[in-house]
C-alpha cells in the first residue's frame, strides 16, 4: 500500500502519488488562481506538505482528500495574500478575489465532491446534440478558435457561432445549480 510506504519514506511511493495526483490538483488550483505557474507552485507545495506530514498519516486517512485539502486551503491563502496586494493598488479587482474565496470556501470539502460537479458537467455535455457537442469541445477543450472550427468542420463562421450559442445555452440550463463553480473552474466564461 503506497501510504504505508509512503510514511517510511518511500521515495518510488511519494512519486507514483505525486503522477496520480498532480494533474486534478493542477486544474483545481489553475481554476481559481488563472495562472499556470502560480497554480503549479500551489500544488508543488501541497506535496512539500505531503511529505513533511507522511509520518503523521493514519493508516485510514483517504490520501485524495488530504491533498484536495491541503490544495485548496492553499488556494484560500494566495487569494487572501492577492486581494491584500490588490486592496492597496487596484481596489476594483478586490470584489472578483472575495468572490473566489467565497466560492472556495463554499466549494465541496471533498474530492468526491468535486468529482460530483464534474461528472455532471461531463453528463451536461454529453447530453448536448453530436454536432453541438463536438463543436463545443473543439472550442472550450482544444482550445480552437470559431474561424479554426468552421475551416476543420468545413462549416461557416456563423454556424459555429451558433452552435456555440445553442452549446452554452443547454449547459446553462443543465448546470445552472453550479454556475459560477463551473466558470471558474473550467473555464466556460461564456455560462
Amino acid at each position: 500500500m503506497p501510504l504505508l510506504a509512503l510514511k517510511k519514506g518511500d521515495k518510488k511511493s511519494f512519486e507514483a502519488i505525486y503522477l496520480e495526483y498532480f494533474d486534478m490538483l493542477f486544474h483545481l488550483s489553475l481554476g481559481y488562481t488563472d495562472d499556470r505557474e502560480v497554480a503549479h507552485g500551489i500544488v508543488q507545495d501541497t506535496f512539500v506538505k505531503l511529505w513533511e506530514r507522511r509520518h503523521q498519516l493514519n493508516p485510514g486517512t483517504n490520501l485524495r482528500n488530504f491533498l484536495y485539502t491541503i490544495t485548496k486551503n492553499n488556494c484560500l491563502n494566495y487569494l487572501r495574500q492577492q486581494e491584500i496586494i490588490v486592496r492597496n493598488h487596484r481596489d476594483y479587482l478586490v470584489p472578483e478575489l472575495r468572490y473566489k474565496q467565497e466560492s472556495l470556501l463554499d466549494f465541496a470539502d471533498s474530492f468526491d465532491d468535486a468529482q460530483y460537479l464534474m461528472k455532471s458537467v461531463e453528463q451536461a455535455i454529453a447530453k448536448l446534440p453530436e454536432h453541438i457537442r463536438h463543436t463545443f469541445l473543439l472550442s472550450r477543450y482544444e482550445d480552437l478558435t470559431y474561424a479554426q472550427i468552421a475551416e476543420k468542420l468545413n462549416l461557416s463562421p456563423k454556424t459555429v457561432e451558433a452552435r456555440m450559442s445553442k452549446a452554452l445555452k443547454i449547459l446553462r440550463q443543465e448546470l445552472k445549480e453550479y454556475l459560477p463553480l463551473v466558470q471558474m473552474l473550467f473555464g466556460f466564461m461564456g455560462l
